[in-house]
């Protein structure tokens, strides 16, 4: 089940969201506090699932935010998957309220994909990082040039989906997977870029530009 550029909703909460509404009109006639819990829990899953359309900005060398959330680190990290040295990382955390569909954050090819079981420790920490569970794909773009975005689960979310696998085709702004329910994005760079955003920052995924290359 995968979700599409053109899907409202991401597929993957049709459950809940299916399953909070049908709960509510079993449990009417016999609990309408819980009837009214699981009607809130159908509407939270709606919000929460939501996959608003993006206008991807077209400059040619823009790196652009693969997640909705507010940027909470900027600063040259250790990445332990593809490069194995100090680069540049963007970190970015996704709230219960944010929209939780990632998208590529440049136009390439996936590479590799590394999923690495771990913690669920608040996605804003910094341990997060190096303990929660976390899906890393090393993508390369159509210049040469590769990136590092890696989906990582929070204390709340409990799974990570990835739609791609290495030898996918990717264009920027285009659906890469999803986190259920709070989370973080890591984007590691080794290449020299021109920062766009700055800490606290509200981002939009597939719209707001992170950094240009040099």
């Amino acid at each position: 089940m995968k979700t599409n550029e053109n899907d409202f909703i991401a597929k993957e909460g049709i459950p809940f969201i299916v399953g909070g509404f049908a709960s509510s009109l079993l449990l009417y006639k016999h609990s309408k506090p819980l009837s009214a819990l699981s009607f809130t829990f159908g509407a939270f899953s709606t919000f929460f699932f939501r996959n608003p359309k993006r206008d991807t900005p077209i400059m040619k060398h823009a790196l652009v935010s693969p997640a909705d959330g507010i940027v909470i680190s900027k600063e040259d990290a250790y990445e332990r998957y593809f490069f194995k040295e100090k680069v540049k990382r963007i970190s970015i955390f996704m709230s219960v309220f944010n929209v939780h569909v990632n998208r590529s954050p440049i136009n390439g090819k996936i590479i590799d994909v590394v999923y690495n079981k771990g913690k669920y420790l608040p996605a804003y920490r910094e341990k997060a990082s190096m303990d929660n569970e976390q899906n890393a794909l090393l993508i390369e773009g159509r210049s040469g040039r590769r990136i590092v975005v890696v989906q990582i689960a929070g204390l709340i979310a409990r799974r990570i989906v990835c739609y791609k696998k290495p030898q996918d085709d990717v264009s920027k702004g285009e659906i890469i997977g999803l986190i259920r329910f709070g989370s973080r994005l890591d984007v590691y760079v080794r290449d020299e870029i021109d920062e766009f955003v700055n800490l606290n920052e509200k981002v939009v995924a597939g719209e707001t530009i992170l950094g240009v290359f040099r």
